[in-house]
């Protein structure tokens, strides 16, 4: 991970959609200003362009969304048609993508101030914010704006603060453009795709040559899909451990940093016995449960009858659910189960309940996070109007999961080590049997959701198209 730090204020610069300084221009000598409250200005900037580099630097996010959107334009077909007007009395400033409506936006004036770049409002370097809220007028009006080929930034002054020229990067303001069109897009872009045959492969030898292209590759399987196989990875202990270092530093847990799946006579965990798993998530009683768990096959006898793995893409049933019976799908929304791990004898005793909801809703009702993990589920501790209508939606929801024809089986391998989103991906175990002296011995490691979804953002920034992460069903409302 080492490479990443040298990049590190490159990609800040083009996540943040700003370039290295943003001077203030006086906008007569780049572009016509424009100071009354409905007046229209084409963006007709006469400067030519001077960096390269630059625009390489902000071009993946000129707009957030996936290859192939129709957001995906190039900086000469925006000049050309980019349209900027002050709307409202100066309340909104109206920003026109091309020359259709649905590539309009408004934006707050207030909204507008609050995220200035200028130097005064933003710290250059570590990109945040310094303005003080409470340090500006009540209401925020714009008397003045224009933008430049210059610096490719809206320049804005409000009234009350004649002093002070806000500057916002065109690609920053397109990236987080809150219009009913654009935010519909980058709902359609982020959602998550089916994976129809087995898993994604790839080799670990192939991981290893640090080509990031190859990194983006895999990571972007793993966010797309939910899932990932590595194969052929040395069967060491403790080699799990580096694979998932190659996405973000492991996770630490109840179970240490890297833990042994193996069958034991007094188990602190049921997956560390030979008994059969049903579909769940992993550590569901903890604020965070862990992002992307990661098993690897150190040894699979040939003798050890079962043991298979299986998986199962939850946010489909989750829809299907939505879709045919959409009154138990309110319940499971609605009514919080609890999850509980509670063991005092065991090295590290443990004791940690939560209660949430099964499947979380954002406000345009879209799923961002199932909720799911029956072996560690305490008792109900709801109104008790909810309790039967809870069980009734319980029951029909795990049906649906046992009748889902998107369920994957594999039999690991000694060198196999398959990672899958823990908030997304459901996973199981067929019971085995151990012959005398056989052993099935898998070690796993867990990465942190939020670190995953970032390093897959920032090699998208760098060597991709610079197309936002999947949902990866952590409680974001994006």
């Amino acid at each position: 991970m080492a490479w990443l730090g040298a990049v590190r204020r490159t990609c800040q610069a083009a996540m943040e959609g700003r370039l290295p300084r943003l001077a203030r221009l006086d906008p007569n000598s780049t572009t016509r200003a424009m100071s009354s409250a409905s007046s229209k200005v084409n963006y007709v900037g006469k400067r030519t362009f001077s960096s390269p580099v630059r625009w390489q630097q902000t071009r993946g996010f000129l707009c957030s969304a996936a290859r192939g959107s129709k957001l995906e334009a190039s900086w000469e077909v925006l000049r050309a048609q980019l349209q900027v007007s002050v709307q409202a009395g100066g309340a909104q400033v109206q920003v026109q993508w091309d020359d259709s409506l649905e590539s309009t936006t408004r934006y707050s004036s207030t909204w507008l101030r609050y995220h200035c770049h200028c130097l005064q409002c933003k710290q250059d370097h570590s990109g945040q914010r310094l303005l003080n809220p409470l340090s500006l007028p009540d209401t925020q009006e714009v008397s003045k704006a224009w933008v430049d080929d210059e610096d490719r930034a809206l320049h804005l002054v409000f009234a009350g603060e004649p002093d002070h020229v806000a500057v916002l990067p065109l690609g920053w303001l397109w990236k987080n453009s809150y219009s009913q069109e654009h935010r519909r897009q980058r709902a359609e872009n982020r959602r998550p795709l089916v994976h129809q045959n087995g898993f994604p492969e790839i080799s670990y030898e192939k991981l290893l040559t640090g080509n990031k292209s190859v990194l983006l590759r895999w990571m972007q399987d793993i966010s797309d899909y939910g899932v990932s196989l590595v194969r052929d990875v040395p069967t060491e202990l403790g080699t799990v451990a580096k694979v998932g270092e190659l996405i973000a530093p492991v996770q630490q847990s109840i179970y240490g940093n890297v833990f042994d799946v193996v069958s034991t006579e007094k188990p602190i965990n049921a997956a560390y016995s030979n008994v059969g798993l049903e579909f769940h998530m992993d550590l569901m009683y903890y604020e965070s449960p862990p992002g992307l768990q990661l098993l690897h096959c150190v040894r699979f006898d040939p003798e050890v009858s079962g043991g298979e793995s299986v998986l199962l893409d939850v946010f489909p049933v989750v829809e299907h659910l939505r879709v045919h019976y959409p009154d138990d799908f309110d319940t499971l929304v609605r009514v919080p189960a609890t999850f509980h791990k509670i063991h005092f004898d065991r090295e590290y005793p443990v004791c940690m309940r939560y209660q949430r909801p099964h499947i979380v809703l954002n406000p345009d009702k879209e799923v961002i996070a199932v909720n799911w993990a029956p072996q560690f589920e305490g008792p109900l501790s709801v109104p008790e109007d909810d309790v039967e209508a809870y069980y009734k939606a319980y029951r029909r929801f795990l049906q649906a999961m046992q009748d889902s024809p998107l369920k994957k089986e594999r039999r690991l391998e000694a060198g196999d080590c398959i990672i899958f989103n823990n908030r997304r991906m459901l996973h199981s175990r067929r019971a085995f049997t151990l012959a005398p002296g056989t052993i099935r011995h898998l070690q796993g490691c867990y990465i942190n959701i939020d670190e995953f979804k970032s390093q897959v953002q920032v090699l998208s920034t760098l060597v991709g198209n610079g197309s936002e992460a999947r949902r990866v069903g952590n409680h974001d409302f994006f």
